[in-house]
């Protein structure tokens, strides 16, 4: 199946922005800091059911993992939240905003311009702390959960 990039306009129907992709850097606040403003704020989006995570994600928080606790305190998380598959459509996307990023000098992580294209065409709000997904969100305009 072919996809057709010209008619479709990725991602949004109606704003769905009460689920939230929850970048590594959430997490890592999360889990160093339980009392933090940003802990706080995901623990009542865990009470609510409006997390999600994609591969990528899993991967980072299993490798910055220090103890086999550690480990299944993750494995244990990410059974109980969303997950939301990569795509090829997500990878060409990504592709086509990388491609537009470099023909202005800019240059973005590939994981976080997936990130930034799952956020945007699932329509999900993308929580994180690191301030680069706004340069993102030039060439790709998804929502940010800011601080």
């Amino acid at each position: 199946m072919k996809a057709n990039y010209s008619s479709k306009k990725h991602g949004r129907k109606a704003a769905m922005l009460d689920k939230i992709l929850v970048d590594t850097s959430v997490w890592i606040e999360f889990f160093r800091r339980k009392e933090s403003s940003i802990s706080l704020r995901l623990r009542e989006y865990l009470k609510l059911n409006q997390t999600y995570y994609t591969g990528p994600i899993a991967v980072e928080l299993y490798q910055g993992a220090k103890t086999s606790k550690e480990v299944e305190v993750i494995r244990q998380l990410l059974q109980t939240i969303h997950y939301v598959e990569i795509t090829r459509s997500h990878y060409h996307h990504a592709g086509q905003i990388s491609h537009q990023a470099a023909r202005s000098g800019k240059i973005f992580s590939v994981v976080d311009l997936i990130l930034a294209v799952v956020a945007y065409d699932e329509q999900l709000k993308l929580f994180s702390l690191d301030t680069h997904f706004k340069e993102i969100s030039q060439f790709c305009p998804l929502t940010l959960e800011t601080p």
